[in-house]
């Protein structure tokens, strides 16, 4: 009986806990989001007529939907004088990155769009960035990392401890070529580096012809190398350094009408603080998809 009573006493101290633990809990987190996506106090001495709109691509790039929408959107806009593209990130997929890039390239034939780097700005974080206008940097940037990575597991010996036989049928040799429970034939690895080789060259020619350099130049540091912002201005992939406030005023530099050392650009975040949150409940979700994905070119 005594034994009866006490897991009675654990019972519905779970149950408190979650009756009364899990609202507070939630009603915390709650707060603390409303308080993160708080509308910022105006700024009385900044001149909104110098409207700078900040783009946001930050995290590993697996698609590029969100960011292209708001750079077609902020090019549209007559109240926008240019943008500035935030890259933070260590890249992603190819096709993404390439069409972030080709979207840049284009729009700032617009109005200007200046690329302000942040901790890292890497592999497809600059492929993205190479269209702009301009490249700002900080000293201790990691950038670089120009080329291509295709990893592909192999799960055959665990397969044949566990029993576990994979069946394929397809119309072509190729067509599971990187199956994880198979060892590739030399065939098969053979044109999949041929395909790295062509996606890597693709890389280097959006180099040459975004920052005007000649390929031999750039095939000397094209190997996967991380640069750091110090030496990336050396060779010519960055323009100079400086934070989201020095590509604002650079913005209307480009345009021809250079602020005052007393005036500020007016910085305007299109996504909010909301989209952070976004962000980061996406990458979380995104995580089981990455991991179960057995074949994948990255600029990463």
């Amino acid at each position: 009986m005594k034994a009866y009573f006490l897991w009675l006493a654990k019972l519905l101290t779970l149950i408190t806990v979650v009756l009364i633990g899990v609202p507070v809990a939630l009603a915390l987190c709650i707060g603390l989001l409303a308080k993160m996506v708080a509308d910022e106090p105006e700024d009385h001495a900044v001149d909104r007529s110098r409207k700078v709109a900040v783009v946001d691509l930050s995290g590993v790039i697996m698609e590029s939907r969100d960011v292209l929408d708001q750079l077609y959107k902020q090019a549209d806009d007559e109240s926008v004088k240019g943008i500035v593209l935030r890259v933070d990130s260590p890249g992603g997929a190819v096709g993404p990155s390439q069409e972030i890039y080709s979207a840049v390239n284009k729009l700032k034939a617009k109005k200007p769009i200046v690329v302000s780097m942040g901790g890292v700005a890497a592999s497809g974080g600059l492929y993205a960035s190479l269209g702009a206008s301009k490249i700002l940097a900080q000293p201790g940037t990691l950038t670089g990392s120009i080329g291509v990575i295709l990893e592909i597991p192999n799960f055959t010996d665990i397969a044949q401890k566990i029993g576990v036989e994979m069946t394929t049928i397809k119309s072509g040799k190729f067509k599971d070529a990187g199956n994880a429970f198979r060892k590739m034939t030399p065939e098969e690895t053979q044109y999949l580096e041929a395909t790295v080789r062509v996606t890597h060259l693709d890389f280097v020619t959006a180099v040459v012809e975004g920052r005007k350099l000649e390929r031999s130049k750039v095939l000397q540091f094209a190997d996967g190398r991380i640069l750091l912002g110090t030496q990336a201005k050396d060779i010519g992939l960055i323009d100079g350094f400086g934070d989201v406030q020095d590509a604002a005023r650079l913005v209307f530099d480009l345009r021809g009408e250079p602020l005052k050392a007393d005036e500020r650009p007016y910085l305007y975040y299109p996504s909010g603080k909301y989209g952070e949150i976004k962000r980061l409940l996406e990458s979380i979700t995104k995580i089981p998809l990455v991991m179960s994905r057995s074949l994948r070119l990255s600029y990463l």
